[in-house]
């Protein structure tokens, strides 16, 4: 083989591995997300979810929809290198979130990683991460809220509070004594 064959060659190979990854201005998922736009916001619901961990619920409904369209990149693209990156990621995230839900997500998306991608740098980190994690408990469940205690408006009775739920009066408030006969 010549080397004029071999450069032949060569550069046919990376535009066959070119065809492989998922152009940068397609979009995936109900979201239309690109590859960037996944990796940011995986990125983006991390951090945000670090600051406040209120969010979890909305947390892992907005990390359900990266996920739909990391599925649907990987169905169109299954040899882009880009997949086992970002399924990392989103592994990682729903492993930070404090909730029943996102664990589950959580060994989904590992064993997805860890099945269709276990050659890739990103699913031996896993390995390694997995064999030495010791997660957080999760809280148990939350206690029934209490009931606002009766609102007591500086103007009387006859201002209800803005809190009460709809079609509900607030509680009357209790007699306070008055320092006048």
């Amino acid at each position: 083989m010549t080397a004029a064959q071999r450069a032949a060659a060569k550069a046919a190979a990376a535009a066959a591995a070119v065809l492989l990854l998922a152009p940068a201005d397609e979009y995936f998922g109900p979201l239309k997300q690109s590859v960037v736009g996944i990796r940011n916001e995986i990125r983006v619901l991390g951090w945000n979810y670090d600051v406040n961990h209120d969010i979890a619920a909305q947390t892992v409904a907005s990390a359900l929809l990266t996920e739909r369209a990391i599925r649907d990149w990987a169905k169109k693209y299954p040899h882009d290198d880009q997949v086992p990156k970002a399924l990392f990621l989103l592994q990682r995230l729903y492993t930070k979130v404090l909730s029943l839900d996102a664990r589950n997500h959580a060994h989904v998306i590992a064993q997805w990683l860890l099945g269709s991608y276990a050659k890739s740098p990103q699913a031996k980190q896993l390995h390694k991460v997995l064999a030495v994690e010791h997660l957080a408990p999760l809280a148990a469940a939350s206690p029934a809220p209490t009931p606002l205690a009766a609102y007591q408006s500086i103007f009387g009775s006859q201002y209800p509070s803005a809190f009460t739920a709809a079609g509900q009066t607030a509680p009357a408030p209790a007699p306070s004594p008055s320092s006048h006969p």
